[in-house]
């Protein structure tokens, strides 16, 4: 062992501390120290259940985003009534509503990325909740259209805010569970909403509806407000930056959850500036964002006509009215609620068995690399079962309407309609979030904008469609243009790899 020489004479105890050792000489446990690489932090830093609560309160508001359209449906006569003017006049705030809800989110998912969640999902919570006291206080034509459109711009954008959350959050192994859990607060509302509805139209008149919806926003507001963390990754990284003061929940600061010692850059550089709404559309530049929205646009134009059709041709097939034209929505709402479920299981099931399949560990805490991987064949590989049973469907239950089967057969038609339609979306969505995990509010806009605007002309010409050729073969129609889109699917699993690969490098 060899001492450092000094230039006087220092104490044995500074000798020692003075002594320098070669790398041979050092003990093993501090070579190995030095050598053993450090593990990356966690992709993110909250909990399983944290992450639970967090989407589950995101979800909550974005439930009225869908259910603000529904719940309306059942007054539209008693608004006409009050507001005197004609029923065709009143189905014009449905359309603009439609319209606003395609275009408003793609300022909302850009102000999400840019700005955090919390911050734009509590002023839309806001805008919506004083918007609702307009509605349930107006009785003029003009100020129902406007403010059905305010209420639109205000409250359209929350779910796809719920899937930047998402994005924020969630690992790929296990962001498909998560996404159909999502998909759940999306797809219920067609079904639960008129029947919320009709129940209040027994007891009060349509002011109750606004009403309703005032109060519970206002609930989900006061948890948003108290409970809800910013979890935008240009933020606050993980999870463990302390963020703005106005992305910081009153609780997390009264409770000093967090230490500003302990803090960690976020991964991403925060986006600033002024709002740009078009960013989303440059989305859509890339091929398999744009081959994945399109074929969303147009299962969710099926699924709004079919749900469209139960409040004209089969409450006039079949002469019902009140709550039991309220309980036909409950099929298609039921089996899309269990299929979300189930769907995101199933996706999560797929790409542990890829992965596993191509020799590649599966690190649900720190996340993968989905460019290994050909992610879009994953999230995609089940679906051409789900067309392959869903348009026959579709078309079978046209013909059920046509034919005036007894009223079960449609209804249960429709239960496996929702069913085998709804693994679609969750599959989409959740494919979406995995091209763009850093901008997953403004895919989620993008996509919100195709479909709210085919959904919006598969409306437009349903009526037409069904007085000139009948359910029957209108379904038809609707049904090929369902199996149209498998070729799309197959190209997009095949070719989305290599385009993926071409676009990042």
């Amino acid at each position: 062992m060899r001492s450092l020489v000094t230039e006087t004479p220092q104490p044995q105890g500074q000798q020692l501390m003075n002594i320098k050792l070669d790398d041979s000489e050092k003990p093993i446990s501090a070579i190995a120290a030095r050598t053993v690489p450090t593990q990356p932090p966690p992709y993110s830093a909250f909990s399983p259940r944290q992450k639970r609560w967090i989407i589950f309160i995101a979800s909550l508001a974005g439930w009225f985003s869908t259910a603000s359209s529904f719940v309306y449906f059942p007054a539209i006569p008693f608004l006409a009534r009050d507001t005197k003017v004609s029923v065709e006049n009143i189905n014009l705030t449905v359309t603009s509503y439609l319209i606003a809800s395609g275009i408003f989110p793609s300022i909302t998912g850009d102000a999400a990325d840019r700005y955090g969640r919390r911050p734009v999902i509590i002023v839309c919570l806001c805008i919506y909740a004083a918007v609702n006291v307009g509605l349930a206080i107006q009785r003029s034509f003009a100020c129902l259209f406007v403010l059905r459109m305010v209420q639109s711009a205000a409250i359209s954008g929350t779910f796809s805010i719920a899937y930047g959350i998402i994005g924020d959050l969630t690992t790929p192994a296990n962001r498909g569970g998560y996404t159909g859990f999502v998909s759940i607060f999306l797809n219920t509302p067609p079904s639960i909403a008129p029947l919320i509805s009709g129940l209040l139209l027994i007891r009060w008149n349509w002011p109750s509806i606004f009403w309703f919806l005032t109060i519970a926003s206002s609930t989900v507001l006061i948890f948003i407000l108290l409970l809800l963390p910013e979890t935008c990754r240009s933020i606050v990284g993980n999870g463990s930056y302390w963020p703005p003061l106005i992305n910081l929940p009153p609780i997390t600061l009264l409770c000093a959850l967090r230490q500003r010692d302990t803090i960690q850059r976020p991964d991403q550089k925060v986006r600033t500036g002024l709002l740009n709404p078009l960013s989303v559309l440059s989305l859509l530049k890339n091929r398999s964002t744009l081959a994945a929205v399109l074929c969303y646009g147009i299962y969710y134009t099926i699924y709004s006509c079919l749900q469209a059709s139960l409040s004209t041709v089969f409450v006039e097939t079949y002469s019902i009215t009140g709550l039991v034209a309220g309980l036909s929505y409950l099929p298609f709402g039921v089996a899309c609620a269990t299929s979300a479920f189930v769907a995101g299981k199933i996706i999560d099931r797929d790409y542990r068995k890829t992965a596993e399949a191509r020799g590649m560990h599966v690190d649900q805490l720190r996340g993968d690399n989905v460019s290994k991987i050909p992610i879009e064949y994953i999230r995609l590989r089940t679906n051409k079962y789900h067309i392959a049973f869903c348009a026959p469907l579709v078309a079978g239950y046209g013909w059920s309407l046509q034919l005036k089967a007894h009223m079960a057969l449609p209804l249960v038609l429709q239960f496996f309609i929702g069913f085998t339609m709804q693994p679609l979306f969750t599959s989409l969505n959740t494919l979406l979030v995995d091209l763009h995990p850093n901008r997953s509010s403004s895919a989620q806009a993008a996509n919100n904008l195709i479909r709210c605007e085919f959904a919006a002309v598969g409306l437009a010409v349903l009526e037409p469609m069904i007085r000139a050729l009948g359910p029957g073969w209108c379904f038809v129609i609707f049904a090929v243009v369902h199996c149209l889109t498998l070729p799309t699917l197959w190209v997009l699993g095949r070719m989305g790899p290599k385009w993926r690969f071409r676009e990042d490098s």
